[in-house]
């Protein structure tokens, strides 16, 4: 049995050195079985992939896992030598005693403990620096592994999304398991939304004319009911409404909203999309003419709110994603969500709702349907008002593409001095996403935040779902209020309820398509815009702004290379050294995302040829 060193050996000074030159995403968490059936002790495994085309050193490599708020961690340092194949497979097994099994490649023995058969991390680091992390979650039973799905490259940002994830369909292993270690994964079934006429998953379209996809259901906590009129001046069967906030990107297709008694299913053939940050209105009458000149709801319902007082509530099939219980209504006037409680947990106390004041539409009404609410001052709370809970019911040919030369690449055109950081404009404000409260926008400043790559013409999917622009920061920042330009002026600007938050030294992507299904797979996306990048040979720029004050802007003048994206060497990914010729190259043959294009979206860039 072969083993390197496992839990409570110190990594050595030597360890970090062995695996500097490794970028994250060099090698992937591509499977797991962290519930075996019966005992786990012996059981599980582990599988990591090289998904580029030249060989991958593991030595000084840590490998991790923990609870999935990081705590109880256990380690396996990979010690000695150690090379992984192009395109190969690794396989490691808690086999503590005995022969190792014929599907294991390397015992870690019982260094890492047993893995989370529910939740838990699980990763790859050199020293400090992660290389990949995966979400741990449970399969639908025992004995069957979870795969990354098999119709997506393996990269570490892709991997990050657990709806990537699924049950292995691979044959039994040994008469033991299920799964596929040391091989290529399985596509994953759709999985999600609900059950169509014909037993198989709801799907909508995004576009016109485009493939449907699966429908994405909510979990529990990521729609939260907001806001309700139930008593409105006029007639209540046209003019009650419901307001949802999105916590993530989801599709409300399939979804039940109602009473604790009655409901209507959301139905429609396009999708009915938000995004994170995203407000959805929900009415009984579409027309302006009859709901009192409400803006246009994505949805309508057909169950009467009672105005002496009940229940709003939606259902995902028998989940509930979100319940609110309410008291007697005065007419015309909303029940409210605080703005800076807007979240799952804090619209649980009676206190986070209050009487909206903000009129709206044609008829006197209150409210702010659709929109931000106001925030609920002291001694305000509407007594009516409490949640009733969420309850959880191809290969590549190794080489590099040097593109055009350095003199046509992307230059950085920001001004090197554009005066002192923007404090953004008072009452600029933005709910955290990890406190759920309102606080001031984090306003980046010249310099602080860089453009480092971008795809104007992807080969997997259609330019206008599959363009991207990727931005890092150097500094804590939101990208709320931040305007993303072009050179013809065509722009859009970022705008959210949620905070666009970025660490420093973090990386986001911008794209046209939330959606990975029709965006090339690409990892998470924190926003999107709306204009065209241009694949012909011109004079081309991208640009961020902040109230008509340059951040950083790239110019460029060469065409676009069909399926490869352009990025700036990592050693000049500042607003000072991306300035300089060559800083900029197309992305090589062996940085592959999502379903095959060429680029490195959320992730370091690989090193432009000398």
């Amino acid at each position: 049995m072969v083993g390197l060193s496992g839990c409570g050996a110190p990594a050595e000074e030597w360890a970090e050195d062995a695996c500097s030159d490794l970028l994250p995403g060099d090698v992937v968490i591509t499977e797991y079985l962290n519930d075996p059936d019966g005992t786990d002790t012996g059981r599980e495994y582990v599988e990591l992939h090289n998904p580029h085309s030249v060989p991958v050193s593991l030595e000084g490599l840590t490998l991790h896992a923990s609870r999935s708020d990081g705590s109880q961690e256990k380690t396996f340092l990979f010690d000695e030598p150690l090379s992984l194949a192009p395109g190969d497979y690794l396989v490691l097994g808690d086999v503590r005693e005995g022969t190792v099994p014929a599907h294991v490649d390397l015992s870690y023995g019982d260094a890492l403990g047993a893995l989370g058969n529910a939740s838990g991390r699980l990763g790859l680091r050199c020293g400090s620096r992660v290389m990949d992390e995966v979400p741990l979650t449970a399969p639908s039973k025992s004995g069957v592994a979870r795969v990354y799905d098999g119709r997506l490259v393996p990269d570490s940002a892709g991997n990050d999304d657990p709806t990537r994830w699924c049950d292995s369909v691979g044959s039994t292993v040994g008469g033991s398991f299920q799964g596929s270690p040391g091989a290529a994964n399985a596509l994953c079934a759709p999985t999600e939304g609900a059950s169509g006429g014909d037993g198989g998953v709801e799907k909508c379209s995004l576009l016109d004319g485009l493939a449907a996809r699966p429908v994405r259901w909510p979990r529990v906590g990521e729609l939260v009911i907001t806001e309700l009129m139930v008593n409105p001046i006029g007639d209540d069967t046209s003019a009650e409404w419901v307001e949802v906030l999105a916590l993530a990107p989801v599709d409300l297709n399939g979804l039940t909203v109602g009473s604790d008694t009655v409901g209507t299913r959301l139905q429609g053939t396009q999708c009915l999309s938000l995004p994170a940050g995203g407000y959805a209105l929900l009415a009984r009458r579409a027309e302006a003419v009859l709901n009192g000149g409400l803006p246009t709801p994505l949805a309508t319902f057909g169950v009467d709110l009672r105005n002496s007082g009940g229940v709003v509530r939606v259902r995902a099939g028998e989940v509930v994603v979100d319940a609110v219980e309410y008291g007697p209504a005065r007419e015309g006037v909303a029940t409210q969500l605080s703005a800076e409680r807007a979240n799952a947990s804090d619209n649980d106390s009676p206190s986070s709702w209050c009487p909206a004041r903000e009129r709206h539409g044609e008829r006197g009404n209150l409210g702010t349907p659709g929109r931000v609410n106001t925030r609920c001052a002291e001694g305000d709370a509407d007594a009516g008002a409490s949640d009733g809970g969420g309850q959880d019911a191809g290969p590549s040919d190794g080489g590099r593409d040097a593109g055009p030369t350095s003199d046509a690449g992307p230059r950085d055109a920001g001004p090197p001095d554009a005066g002192p950081p923007d404090a953004g404009p008072p009452g600029s404000t933005c709910i955290d996403r990890i406190t759920g409260r309102a606080r001031a926008v984090r306003v980046p400043e010249v310099g602080s935040i860089v453009l480092t790559e971008f795809m104007a013409d992807p080969t997997v999917v259609a330019d206008g779902v599959g363009e991207w622009v990727e931005v890092l920061t150097t500094r804590e920042v939101d990208l709320n209020g931040i305007t993303l330009m072009n050179e013809s002026g065509a722009s859009t600007t970022l705008e959210a309820a949620l905070c666009l938050s970025l660490k420093t030294g973090t990386r986001a992507v911008l794209a046209r398509s939330l959606d990975p299904s029709l965006n090339g797979g690409l990892p998470a996306v924190l926003a999107t815009f709306s204009f065209n990048l241009a694949n012909t040979a011109g004079a081309r720029s991208l640009r961020l702004m902040k109230d008509g004050r340059a951040l950083d802007a790239i110019t460029w003048s060469n065409a676009a290379t069909p399926g490869v994206s352009w990025q700036v060497d990592p050693a000049s990914s500042d607003a000072q050294r991306n300035d300089l010729p060559g800083s900029f190259c197309a992305a090589p043959s062996s940085a592959r995302y999502g379903l095959g294009d060429r680029g490195t979206p959320g992730l370091e860039n690989r090193a432009c040829p000398r």
